[in-house]
């Protein structure tokens, strides 16, 4: 073959690689959507706080978990904010929970696509990337909270290391801001890690000012407080017991030693994929897979952070670690595939094959999330928060400690701190006397504004008591708690 001809096909074969090709996309989609219907049952208390916030605010253009009282608990700003645009046109909660789940599995089996072939890897990369992090039991188990849009970001900001997009890189910065502040360790460590980025610094800081200023000026001056207020309601929770983030995982293992496994191995493969890259890069060696391990030294800058904090080991902590040492993985299978694609291949089909095992095994659908922390199933709380709605009908009642599906369910005003902001005032006096002289400048700084308010009166107590009830209706049990009943009673 002459040297025209060589050029000839090297160029048929960067238009094939460079066309637009919907076959992918449209395969994650089905098999997200599916995954969506196997979880959409089984969702954790959490994820209900959420729905609920985006409820209020696509039907009735109120920021709050309850409709009675404007609050700020909101962790990810930006998920409640995609939610509720979604919700004005399904007019579904959980139907316009499924279509951004989906979406945002598309977008990240994309943006892996387009990181793999600008890195020299095959395209298939980026379908198995979004596969791995969809079908992880520990992220189906946190569906509704922030991390599937998280990890759809994380993959955008990997595109934006690997192409060195500045405006791009931006953009993903300011949206993970959006989605939660901590996530901005992984935008930290690609930026020392990728120095390129610096010679367009000022667009990068352009586009992610243009996106996080306008509402985190909102919050400071409209809420008192620029951050959500779960960073004070969090920390002062520090630890259960002897458990806390650091050993977490040890205790989840002991109740759910099956999923938590199963969860860890692209993590645990991702870390080793990592000395590997960090060893190649010294000697200058498999330069296009180094943006791939940054992600993953993210991820373990993340845990490290966590650690540090001693919050308590809520599981979807966890999820970003898992998320980024899950796309290095797939860098490094990318990889190997380049020279051998049949080995590759099988690797990265073994460990999603044991996902879709689980996936399977554990019931279909789901009748609650494969690891959890709650007291009741989904469906314990819808059944007795409408039979709440109907018995307290406008009066006020406390929460039992778990909030979230009761309040989405009964639509009353359940309240306790985080939907009722006069239970704040204290938490920030706590938090501001147990913090360094840095920290209590920044959260006075933040708190500035803020405009302390009495608790809201309340009318009738939800307790949580240990054993069957006289109503079974009002019974409840986990895989995590051992049964017990809720009982309603006068203040």
């Amino acid at each position: 073959m002459g040297v025209a001809e060589v050029s000839v096909v090297g160029e048929q074969r960067e238009r094939t690689r460079a066309r637009p090709s919907f076959g992918m996309p449209l395969a994650v989609g089905v098999v997200a959507a599916a995954l969506f219907w196997v979880v959409h049952g089984a969702l954790i208390d959490d994820s209900y706080i959420t729905l609920s916030y985006a409820r209020n605010l696509a039907f009735h253009g109120h920021w709050g978990l309850i409709g009675a009282e404007v609050s700020n608990s909101a962790t990810a700003p930006l998920n409640v904010l995609v939610l509720a645009a979604v919700m004005e046109v399904v007019r579904q909660p959980v139907v316009a929970l499924g279509v951004v789940f989906v979406l945002a599995n598309v977008v990240l089996a994309v943006s892996l696509r387009s990181a793999a072939r600008t890195s020299g890897f095959p395209g298939w990369t980026g379908a198995l990337g979004a596969l791995l992090v969809a079908a992880n039991p520990l992220v189906l188990s946190t569906v509704g909270l922030e991390m599937t849009l998280a990890s759809a970001l994380l993959g955008v900001l990997l595109l934006a290391a690997v192409q060195r997009r500045p405006v791009l890189f931006g953009v993903a910065a300011g949206l993970l801001a959006l989605t939660r502040l901590d996530l901005g360790v992984f935008v930290l460590v690609v930026l020392i890690g990728r120095p390129g980025l610096w010679r367009g610094w000022w667009r990068w800081l352009l586009a992610a000012a243009a996106i996080t200023l306008p509402w985190f000026a909102f919050s400071w001056l409209y809420f008192g407080s620029a951050v959500p207020d779960t960073l004070v309601i969090k920390q002062l929770q520090k630890s259960w017991g002897d458990w806390d983030f650091s050993n977490g995982l040890e205790l989840y293992h002991g109740v759910f030693p099956t999923a938590v496994v199963v969860s860890l191995i692209p993590a645990a493969l991702g870390l080793v994929c990592l000395p590997i890259a960090c060893v190649l890069r010294a000697f200058r060696r498999a330069a296009s897979l180094w943006p791939w391990a940054l992600i993953g030294l993210g991820a373990v800058a993340h845990y490290y952070v966590y650690t540090l904090m001693g919050v308590p080991p809520y599981h979807w902590y966890y999820a970003p670690s898992l998320i980024g040492l899950s796309l290095l993985l797939v860098g490094g299978i990318g990889a190997v595939a380049a020279a051998r694609w049949s080995l590759a291949a099988l690797a990265g089909c073994a460990v999603f094959a044991a996902q879709a095992w689980f996936v399977g095994q554990h019931g279909l659908p789901w009748r609650e999330a494969a690891i959890t922390t709650n007291w009741a199933t989904a469906a314990d709380y819808e059944r007795i928060g409408t039979d709440l709605g109907r018995l307290v009908g406008d009066r006020t009642v406390s929460s039992p400690g778990e909030i979230g599906a009761l309040a989405y369910y009964c639509d009353c005003a359940i309240v306790d701190g985080f939907s009722d902001r006069g239970y704040l005032a204290p938490q920030i006096q706590q938090r501001l006397a147990d913090a360094t002289p840095f920290v209590r400048a920044l959260l006075e700084f933040n708190y500035r504004h803020f405009v302390p308010a009495e608790p809201r009166p309340i009318d009738e107590n939800l307790r949580r008591e240990p054993g069957p009830g006289p109503d079974p209706r009002w019974n409840i049990d986990s895989n995590w708690a051992e049964p017990a009943h809720l009982l309603l009673e006068p203040r």
